[in-house]
């Protein structure tokens, strides 16, 4: 192989990008340190130096400078003379105690990063690192997360409950099944479009202590009946539901319990009731939206059986459960929404 030379009038290839990649971890690394030492929300109320910091934040002040720095180029805060403050986007998501409080999903990271080291053995063996598509280790892992991703869902599933026409009003005593719940962000957005809609969201025990803890503190509890069970193996009543939410649980699971499940849920939704299934999609030539390739790699560590398939894989299960209706519904970010509706009798 003959390397390129600076006057060859060949384009000169730089190694820029593959040395981003080799350190691409530092900076997951740094917002996990500045986030355990809760330095966005002490920046919150006032802007602060470096040693005013540091002594908030119980680090020496050449370190806080250092932190600083490299928080600065990657814009989550800025610097005006010797002071710092946080950036809109920083004081939007990293800030504790707001809504949109993104910095438990930053710490859960942690626990990501093992599972994709260990990804080049897992393409030799075909050994996941850990399949979350079992329900024991699904509810050991999910059980202390589920609160931190209900910012994420929530401003979604909002925009989703309030653009989707259910042909129900609001005074509609509406049936919702809310399976896999998780801490139920697209109940919640749903229980709050419509206010006499009940809700029966299911997962499993642990989980489903997280998911009642957030739905009470939004003043739903009377209106949820929460049930601790495998969704898979929870006999589900029939004709029971207007509305069924399925929000991000196939990604987890093997094709034929996919298919297994969407024909028993289709079987508990009344004639004309609405199912919704949010998850990862690829395109149908599998390389994009960009996000999409990437979590099908984090579904071969991370399950025995999950991956991320196709809108039109996914929609054809549904119409072979007599949900012949089935729609592409956008709302925001990359990825559409499923909406199958049962036919009326």
């Amino acid at each position: 192989m003959t390397a390129l030379s600076p006057d060859s009038g060949e384009q000169k290839l730089l190694p820029q990008k593959i040395l981003d990649m080799n350190y691409a971890f530092a900076r997951t690394a740094i917002l996990v340190a500045a986030v355990r030492l809760h330095l966005f929300t002490c920046l919150a109320d006032k802007s602060l130096t470096a040693t005013e910091l540091a002594a908030q934040i119980t680090i020496a002040p050449e370190s806080a400078q250092r932190l600083l720095r490299s928080l600065e180029t990657l814009e989550l805060v800025a610097k005006e003379a010797e002071v710092y403050r946080l950036t809109p986007i920083a004081r939007q998501f990293l800030v504790e105690g707001q809504p949109s409080y993104l910095g438990g999903d930053t710490l859960a990271m942690m626990d990501y990063i093992p599972a994709w080291f260990e990804l080049d053995r897992t393409l030799q063996t075909s050994v996941p690192y850990r399949d979350l598509g079992n329900a024991a280790t699904a509810e050991a892992f999910f059980a202390p997360r589920v609160l931190d991703l209900f910012p994420l869902i929530f401003p979604i599933a909002s925009k989703t409950a309030s653009e989707l026409s259910l042909g129900k009003t609001r005074e509609t005593a509406l049936q919702v099944l809310d399976i896999g719940a998780g801490s139920a962000p697209w109940s919640a957005a749903f229980a709050l479009q419509y206010p006499a809609a009940h809700v029966t969201a299911l997962d499993l025990p642990e989980v489903v202590e997280q998911g009642r803890q957030k739905i009470d503190s939004l003043d739903f509890k009377d209106r949820y009946t929460w049930i601790k069970a495998d969704m898979e193996d929870y006999t589900l009543p029939p004709l029971a539901h207007d509305l069924i939410l399925c929000g991000h649980v196939c990604r987890f699971i093997g094709d034929e319990r996919v298919k297994t499940l969407f024909a028993r849920l289709a079987e508990s939704l009344r004639p004309g009731g609405t199912l919704l299934v949010a998850d990862i999609f690829l395109a149908e030539d599998s390389s994009r939206p960009s996000p999409a390739p990437t979590l099908d790699l984090s579904m071969l560590v991370n399950t025995a059986q999950g991956r991320i398939r196709t809108v039109n894989e996914m929609a054809q299960w549904l119409r072979e459960n007599s949900l012949q209706d089935v729609q592409r519904f956008h709302v925001a970010g990359p990825f559409p929404l499923l909406i199958a509706r049962k036919e009326e009798r």
